[in-house]
């Protein structure tokens, strides 16, 4: 079993009747454990009893942690003021079940490293008598150095009981070392990655056997990346997670706007499927976004099952199939990007694209309203941007039969799509209905019927989260169809634009929930349980 650990950081004394409180309600949510972080609480007067206090009324057992500044922590006091402390955790009644020492305080000829190499030799006896010794080392730069003998020298020692080694995930593919740590332990061993990369080696640290993993108590928490309990045991099941737990992905630059895990999740849950999709960030070039699905899929034990692909890395999803001796579907491969990869059991590799329907659909709808009896057929629409989502909609527009203007920042780009597309779909350059290229700021007054805002500008958190690409020369009526394909935030500056000028404004959501439910069937081989899942999750996005 694999314990939660809950951090409480306790800095003064008077503070200790609020830390119970939060490691009580930690407990009541999930929490089998407690650390006290008593770093500033160390360094001040009356530490020792206030210590005990925390040990002896702890609601679980408590693991007692004095991290220094040198690891990242707030102790820079004596050796005397830390001796103190973990005397304290050693002759509570009941005492500490832990005390965390770091790997260079422990084999130090300080008075310090002696007091716990002897606590380390008694509570190895296990009488019971006196808290263990968790052997630590933490790294806030990056990959330690000599991480590999650091963590032999901590697995050697025979009187510590748990090997703990901590950094910075530099990018997610830390984590997979972070697993294979787990995988050789030669005795109970935590191996965690801190920062916005290591959230997955937090939350699958009882797949791969690890000692506990560390939730956070508050808003900041001990450590970057720190999820809380009630996170880890509702949104993320992590009681359930095991060895044959199977693991999907959302790739993308940026990806922290995403909400993709949580329904995916979600539905993986209602549907009893014993798997975990998480972000991760695979920065924006090709070399990024193979060298990470590369290290995804190169640890077996990983199960790594596939993964949503979004922007910028669409047309990354077929070129890395191909490559892989993969198979790409025929939609995908006429439209030049994949949206979905999907890992078959004997691990060849299958490149979908579910966009398709997730912009059709919308449209053909809001044409039904707006009482176009044709359709999209016959209807002037405008498609901007010319990456993966883009391309997506433009064969989605010219399969319904509507005549299709891609337009670009650059032209080049747009007549280079426009052509591969026209040749994939056997339309010829002159014929009526092939697909057309403009310059993005060469378009006029020209009015179009349907509208996509095919690109990531307006996404929370990207460099043009203000931006309209939208020309202002273009008209916006009340007889314009307008669907922006990013879904956070729920109104884009396109969209607010659209609304004031009274046309039909349609949101990326429509579009998010339609391409996911297919990629849930790629992958599980059935659909989702509850489509109303879906709603909700917009229905309260739309209310913070």
């Amino acid at each position: 079993m694999t314990f939660i650990a809950v951090a409480v950081p306790v800095v003064r004394a008077d503070q200790i009747s609020a830390a119970l409180e939060t490691a009580r309600l930690a407990k009541a949510q999930g929490a089998d454990l407690v650390e006290w972080r008593v770093d500033s609480l160390a360094q001040e007067p009356g530490a020792a009893s206030a210590v005990t206090r925390l040990v002896q009324d702890a609601p679980m057992p408590c693991i007692v942690t004095v991290r220094h500044v040198a690891e990242g922590g707030g102790f820079c006091g004596t050796d005397e003021q830390r001796q103190q402390v973990w005397t304290a955790a050693c002759t509570a009644h009941p005492p500490a079940a832990y005390v965390d020492v770091e790997l260079a305080t422990y084999r130090s000829d300080s008075m310090a490293g002696e007091r716990a190499r002897d606590m380390s030799r008694l509570g190895s006896l296990g009488s019971g008598s006196g808290p263990r010794v968790i052997l630590s080392f933490h790294d806030f730069e990056g990959r330690p150095h000599g991480l590999s003998a650091r963590i032999a020298e901590m697995w050697a020692d025979p009187s510590s009981t748990v090997s703990k080694v901590v950094w910075t995930a530099r990018t997610p593919r830390d984590n997979t070392e972070a697993f294979e740590v787990l995988a050789a332990r030669a005795k109970p061993t935590i191996a965690l990655c801190m920062g916005e990369h290591g959230l997955m080696s937090r939350v699958l640290a009882p797949k791969f056997g690890a000692f506990l993993t560390y939730a956070r108590s508050d808003a900041q928490g001990t450590a970057p990346g720190q999820p809380t309990v009630e996170e880890l045991v509702q949104q993320w099941d992590f009681r359930s997670i095991g060895p044959k737990t199977r693991v999907y992905g959302v790739l993308a630059h940026p990806v922290g706007h995403s909400r993709s895990p949580a329904l995916h999740n979600r539905w993986f849950r209602e549907a009893r499927v014993d798997a975990r999709l998480f972000a991760i960030a695979a920065g924006p070039t090709w070399e990024s976004f193979k060298a990470t699905l590369l290290e995804l899929l190169s640890l077996d034990t990983l199960h790594f099952s596939g993964c949503a692909v979004s922007l910028p890395h669409k047309l990354n999803a077929i070129r890395f199939v191909e490559e892989r001796g993969g198979v790409v579907d025929s939609m995908a491969r006429c439209i030049g990007a994949a949206n979905t990869i999907s890992v078959a059991a004997d691990g060849t590799l299958h490149a979908s694209n579910s966009d398709l329907a997730g912009v059709c659909d919308p449209l053909s709808r809001a044409a039904r309203t707006h009482g176009w009896s044709g359709g999209l057929r016959g209807r002037h629409a405008l498609v901007i941007g010319a990456g993966g989502a883009g391309r997506a909609a433009a064969v989605a527009l010219a399969s319904a039969g509507a005549e299709v203007t891609i337009a670009n920042r650059t032209t080049d780009r747009a007549m280079s799509v426009a052509a591969e597309l026209n040749n994939s779909l056997g339309l010829g350059a002159n014929a009526a209905s092939s697909i057309a290229a403009r310059s993005l700021f060469d378009l006029g007054a020209t009015r179009f019927d349907v509208i996509v805002q095919a690109t990531s500008a307006g996404m929370v958190s990207g460099e043009d989260a203000d931006v309209d690409p939208l020309p202002e020369t273009v008209p916006l009526t009340d007889t314009t169809i307008a669907m922006d394909l990013v879904y956070t935030p729920q109104e884009t500056p396109f969209l607010r634009r659209a609304a004031r000028a009274g046309a039909h404004a349609i949101g990326g959501w429509s579009m998010f929930i339609a391409q996911a439910a297919q990629q849930h069937r790629l992958w599980t081989g059935h659909d989702p349980k509850n489509m109303d899942i879906g709603m909700d999750m917009n229905a309260r996005s739309r209310s913070l």
